[in-house]
């Protein structure tokens, strides 16, 4: 059984001024927007295509989630925060009914729905302009959110506004924990810090087949440009088990220390 299925509520923590954690989404409340991230639509297909053979499972997880977050959080609008397909030169049969299937739902319950792109969503626009979806690329501005999905540097525009918060995804941020014995566990993450004048928050990837980046594990190589021009170690990390809750982890510096001292504790 997946974890999302143990829970009849999705876990939520309040982290800023009407900012939520809601599962592995992040709900605004003051403009009334759920933000997902990274649904990577269609990675089974694609998995096949290299040889690899799992159960298409992971769409059913990502719609079931995104409608009870939403649903629990009142949210009129919805943001795809960028990766709403996996595929990078073609949409795949999966990826086509798959992202069909779940826009056309939300439409159906006359939300506000906006996609930012992402590095993996060619091919997307036919899809989003039948429904009259927009897509916005590679940023979209509302009401002091800047949303990006984070793979590449926005150009000086985007920074001249009066951002309060700006956004991202496409990193996948986790964090590892390890303990005296050396059992570890793998947790999906967001990360708080700040970039420019803005408050920064990095969205985990929504589908539970995208593990995630181990940011506190020494020496990691960031993918976002974003997270390489700031100060990681700062940071706060959020992590989230969907069976259990959300947790305060503190910053990334701590749990590097944390990890390097279990590390040499069973050495």
């Amino acid at each position: 059984m997946h974890e999302l299925e143990k829970v009849k509520q999705v876990p939520e923590m309040v982290i800023d001024h009407r900012i939520s954690i809601v599962g592995h989404a992040l709900f605004l409340g003051d403009i009334g927007a759920l933000v997902v991230a990274d649904l990577h639509l269609g990675y089974e297909q694609a998995l096949e295509d290299a040889g690899v053979f799992i159960p298409a499972v992971q769409y059913r997880l990502i719609k079931s989630f995104i409608l009870e977050a939403l649903q629990e959080t009142g949210a009129e609008e919805l943001i795809v925060l960028g990766d709403v397909k996996h595929e990078f030169g073609s949409a795949l049969r999966q990826e086509w009914s798959e992202t069909l299937d779940l826009f056309s739902e939300l439409k159906s319950r006359n939300l506000k729905v906006r996609v930012v792109r992402g590095n993996h969503d060619n091919f997307l626009i036919p899809i989003l302009k039948r429904l009259e979806i927009p897509l916005h690329d590679p940023y979209y501005i509302e009401e002091g959110h800047l949303f990006t999905h984070g793979h590449k540097e926005l150009p000086l525009d985007a920074w001249s506004r009066d951002i309060k918060y700006t956004i991202i995804a496409h990193e996948h941020p986790a964090i590892i924990l390890r303990d005296e014995l050396g059992v570890t566990v793998k947790l999906k993450c967001f990360l708080k810090g700040s970039i420019e004048k803005s408050e920064m928050l990095v969205l985990p990837a929504s589908s539970p087949l995208m593990p995630g980046t181990e940011v506190n594990v020494p020496r990691t190589r960031f993918l976002s440009p974003f997270l390489k021009r700031v100060d990681v170690d700062s940071m706060r990390v959020y992590a989230v088990d969907l069976s259990a809750g959300v947790y305060d982890f503190g910053t990334v510096g701590l749990l590097r220390r944390l990890i390097q001292r279990a590390t040499s504790s069973t050495d």
